[in-house]
């Protein structure tokens, strides 16, 4: 596991929160259309009385609704795949940080990387004499080793 998979942790993070609003989302148009809508138009032509005018026209649009249905289905199980990968992702990651031995390591990367500090925030968490920079020097010697 790398340095680049672990910063990509709270963006992997936010991509699963994304993916669960716009699978939401389909849910209600997909609600929407099975709860059975009517379309309205309006078309020029010769009314019932023999008049020429506007004509109100109000229907079911089965065709373009089970394409549509078939569409969001398909949209939305694409949507579920690339959720179940991303957080596949973030256990794996998640799973890599626990691995770590050096407690101080861990909770170094945890504060980097799981909760997006910055450097000098960490080497506030941290406590003592740290600073930013020996916080991220250490990090670096840390996967140097890796």
């Amino acid at each position: 596991m790398g340095k680049e998979l672990l910063t990509q942790y709270a963006d992997l993070q936010a991509e699963i929160e994304d993916l669960q609003r716009r699978i939401r989302k389909t849910e209600c148009q997909i609600e929407r259309i099975q709860a059975g809508g009517t379309v309205l138009d309006s078309v020029k032509g010769t009314r019932k009385d023999g008049t020429i005018g506007n004509i109100r026209i109000e229907g079911f649009p089965v065709v373009s609704q089970d394409e549509k249905l078939e569409r969001l289905y398909r949209y939305k199980t694409q949507l579920r795949n690339s959720e179940k990968r991303a957080a596949e992702l973030v256990s794996e990651i998640e799973k890599y940080i626990n691995s770590i031995e050096d407690c101080r390591m861990r909770r170094i990367i945890r504060y980097r990387f799981i909760d997006k500090l910055s450097w000098n925030a960490v080497a506030d968490k941290m406590g003592g004499n740290n600073t930013e920079d020996g916080m991220r020097m250490a990090v670096s010697r840390f996967f140097e080793k890796k």
